[in-house]
């Protein structure tokens, strides 16, 4: 009985270390795009699913919303690494052809919702100093 505890702690302390490890990975994924693409917009879309694997995507797009970066992640473990998908760079966020592609549809629409609400935001914050 002692023996199972300790394996049952033990793995609980890897699933914190890694879980750790991973939002590491992902906050410095975000935080470099972001350095990298100062002057665009930034937007990230999550879904989870209980028995299939999550994805987030990271968006970055020009002020006039063109894509400039398309990332996914996609996967069940910590060993899951964001990778790049040039199919969509130089789309507009407006008007995106997901023919073939709508394997990320989902979690790339919430990563541009993102997007067209801190566009919406700039936009509003101009209007209101130029009165």
């Amino acid at each position: 009985m002692k023996e199972l505890l300790i394996i049952v702690v033990f793995i609980a302390v890897m699933q914190f270390i890694t879980s750790m490890i991973h939002i590491k990975y992902y906050q410095g994924t975000v935080r470099r795009l972001g350095k990298e693409y100062s002057e665009g917009y930034l937007g990230v879309g999550m879904n989870q699913r209980k028995f299939k694997g999550g994805q987030v995507c990271i968006i970055v797009a020009n002020k006039d919303g063109e894509i400039s970066e398309f990332r996914i992640l996609s996967g069940l473990t910590i060993f899951s690494m964001f990778k790049k998908d040039h199919r969509f760079v130089g789309e507009s966020i407006h008007q995106i052809n997901w023919s073939g592609k709508e394997k990320y549809q989902e979690v790339a629409t919430n990563a541009i919702k993102m997007i067209k609400k801190e566009m919406q935001k700039k936009l509003d914050m101009n209007t209101a100093s130029a009165i």
